[in-house]
């Protein structure tokens, strides 16, 4: 059970801090301050979400605010993310969105250090910089995904009941998560590849433990399945197909979202490989 509850932490934690990014992008104010609202109440509530999940008992809350260590700097920084982003939240309801632009920057700011934070607290200590280096980025690009398929899929909804609304907006972001899917895929199998060739990986690609079932899923449904159906949204997109876009974005999401699952299961049963 402590071991889902992480995974939900890490991929739902990532995923606010990505979607809080890519929301301060100045080609979504044309969208409406409704937009903003949504996306900053779903991401607000994701985030809540996986800081209730944090890896310490509920109880031992207050105590990390005086401690000194890593968990702590981690704990502090989500709270600071959680707390910016409320603020930014009572702030729509009387400002224009790109009023508040530097309380979104300030919170992806928390966030980004929380998340880094966590990249380097979950590697054992013996890794090195290139595995530090790769996870880091990793997380990162991870919730940039995973925050534009929010974005995408709430922004294809919109044009059911606005149909006049500029593609423009809906065109950026399926386009920045098609190279997100490639960037992610691309930095997962170089992983794999170089920094990952234990005698358990190879193992587990021949289906000889109990990880290969997983470590397949990863591949086939979290990197395969978005790298081909994330230029067919695009290509859905630009034929103003925004309907049949928001489905393919939610098959997607799916995908990606399974795929985040098991790389961070991966991550609490063995860092040698994501």
């Amino acid at each position: 059970m402590a071991r889902i509850q992480e995974i939900v932490f890490l991929v739902f934690g990532q995923m606010a801090v990505g979607g809080v990014f890519l929301l301060s992008l100045r080609s979504l104010e044309t969208v409406g301050i409704g937009f903003y609202r949504t996306n900053g109440i779903v991401f607000f509530l994701t985030l809540l979400l996986g800081v209730a999940l944090f890896p310490i008992e509920w109880s031992e809350w207050p105590l990390l605010f005086l401690q000194f260590d890593l968990i702590s700097a981690i704990f502090i920084f989500f709270a600071a993310f959680a707390l910016v982003l409320f603020v930014y939240n009572l702030r729509l309801w009387f400002k224009h969105p790109h009023h508040s632009r530097l309380l979104l920057i300030t919170a992806t700011i928390l966030g980004t250090a929380a998340v880094l934070g966590s990249a380097i607290y979950y590697l054992p200590s013996l890794s090195g910089t290139a595995r530090m280096i790769s996870l880091s980025l990793y997380f990162l690009v991870s919730g940039l995904l995973l925050g534009a398929g929010v974005l995408a899929m709430l922004l294809g909804h919109s044009y059911l009941t606005r149909p006049g609304l500029s593609i423009i907006p809906l065109k950026n972001l399926v386009n920045i998560f098609m190279y997100l899917v490639f960037v992610e895929s691309g930095i997962a199998i170089i992983s794999l590849a170089v920094l990952s060739p234990t005698e358990r990986l190879v193992d587990a690609l021949l289906l000889n433990n109990f990880e290969g079932l997983y470590l397949w899923i990863r591949i086939l449904i979290g990197i395969v399945g978005p790298v081909i159906l994330a230029p067919m949204i695009v290509l859905t997109v630009k034929d103003r197909a925004t309907m049949s876009a928001t489905g393919l974005l939610y098959v997607a999401m799916m995908m990606v979202i399974i795929g985040e699952i098991c790389s961070r299961f991966f991550l609490l049963v063995d860092a040698t490989f994501l």
